[in-house]
């Protein structure tokens, strides 16, 4: 396997995913690789489905102001990130399905390594809510390394 050059990090703004960030840095700095940092979002679940539907341009409005707000937010998450590894992207993209958006942007920004955080679920919340990792592991075209989070007493 050769050293990776670009890195995309997914991030959902959780705990395990600032430790992906973490994680990408260091991989970062050890192959003087660069870093993309993408967050993928699918508004239609923040607004009632008769609003969708009886209000023309809304989609679009909302999901243009979740946008700024994530870039926003992406930023202050990257500010640290950014003083480690100089060579640092911002991606946002909005699809219904977060691992088929991650691949996308993986594609186009032409990566050849993935790092995702995994939120350790199992079982029936696995199973009923997927996971987002464990498709990006399947489907991916590059390495992915998944951050899993730390076991604590309680979790096991």
């Amino acid at each position: 396997m050769k050293p990776p050059k670009r890195i995309l990090v997914a991030t959902d703004f959780s705990e395990t995913s600032d430790d992906a960030l973490r994680m990408a840095g260091l991989v970062a700095q050890a192959y003087g690789a660069s870093v993309v940092v993408a967050h993928v979002f699918d508004p239609t679940p923040a607004v009632p489905p008769v609003i969708w539907k009886n209000a023309k341009g809304f989609e679009e409005s909302v999901a243009k102001e979740m946008e700024v707000a994530v870039r926003e937010a992406m930023t202050g998450k990257t500010a640290e990130l950014l003083s480690e590894v100089p060579d640092l992207e911002i991606a946002v993209r909005r699809d219904a399905s977060a691992w088929r958006g991650i691949l996308a942007l993986a594609d186009e920004f032409e990566v050849d390594q993935i790092i995702v955080g995994s939120h350790g679920r199992s079982g029936l919340s696995r199973a009923l809510l997927g996971s987002v990792a464990e498709q990006v592991v399947r489907h991916a075209h590059c390495p992915v390394f998944v951050v899993r989070p730390e076991a604590t007493p309680e979790s096991k």
